[in-house]
């Protein structure tokens, strides 16, 4: 059996975030860090090649896409080990 998928996103009008599952959830967000390694959204890539990379320069990971990591549903996520609430 295939698990459930849901929907969350920040509805600008009502000003709060929305789950398929739970409506309107207001504060009740967790945070889940990108699982990629990145450093916040971001790869210093001197550290990783500093033959071919001047310090300073980093790419934005291909995961998270910058942000470190994902807003999610307390609700939800209540069980998962790695949200912060």
């Amino acid at each position: 059996m295939m698990a459930k998928k849901y929907s969350f996103i920040f509805d600008k009008k009502l000003d709060t975030w929305i789950c398929s599952e739970h409506e309107d959830v207001g504060d009740n967000t967790a945070w889940v860090r990108c699982w990629n390694g990145c450093n916040d959204g971001y790869f210093d890539d001197y550290e990783e090649d500093p033959i071919e990379c001047e310090p300073g320069e980093y790419s934005v990971c291909s995961e998270c896409h910058g942000n470190g990591g994902w807003t999610v549903c307390g609700a939800c996520n209540i069980d998962n080990a790695d949200a912060e609430y």
